[in-house]
């Protein structure tokens, strides 16, 4: 599933998605049970650190079963393909249609999956006020060698001024970045 999401751009992942969610469904049922053998969960990390920056207007892009916001006090705009409740908005992350400089911070959760991932980080750009945030977590294997290089240039290619080194944890990267 990790590959055809990767290999496909988002409007094809959303368009197949909303006509049959059965796949969503079964990939995040498959990453629920997964994730408790890992030591640390990344949007476990980002909630910790939202919860000492309650006044953020957050963007939770790939938010999957919207766990981030049932977890912070923090306005949250939750995106991902399907709506698993109505408190998150079934969207292309590269196309929200969201008006500009609405949020704070944007987090990306293991959700940089698609072929035009540089789409999410520049509607993300659009979205954020001025000295916006980004917050990213990665899996560390996908994104190994020359490969965390391009995700670096991608990032700086949408605006973004990366915040210190890309902090690598386990099996998972970190990327913190500024909008510049």
């Amino acid at each position: 599933m990790n590959a055809r999401f990767n290999h496909a751009r988002s409007s094809t992942t959303h368009t197949r998605l909303q006509n049959d969610p059965s796949e969503w469904y079964l990939y995040h049922t498959l990453y629920r049970e997964a994730r408790e053998a890992w030591p640390e969960v990344p949007y476990e990390v980002f909630i910790e650190w939202l919860k000492a920056r309650p006044h953020l207007v957050v963007g939770d892009f790939g938010c999957g079963e919207a766990l981030l916001t049932a977890s912070v006090p923090n306005m949250v705009y939750s995106f991902d393909h399907v709506a698993i409740n109505d408190g998150v908005i079934a969207v292309d992350m590269a196309q929200t249609g969201l008006p500009d400089g609405i949020l704070d911070v944007a987090i990306f959760s293991l959700s940089l999956m698609g072929a035009n991932v540089e789409d999410y980080l520049l509607e993300a750009y659009r979205l954020l006020r001025l000295d916006g945030r980004i917050r990213i977590a990665e899996p560390a294997g996908h994104w190994r060698h020359d490969r965390q290089h391009v995700l670096l240039r991608i990032i700086r290619n949408a605006g973004f001024e990366l915040i210190g080194a890309v902090a690598e944890r386990g099996s998972f990267i970190y990327v913190d970045a500024l909008k510049s």
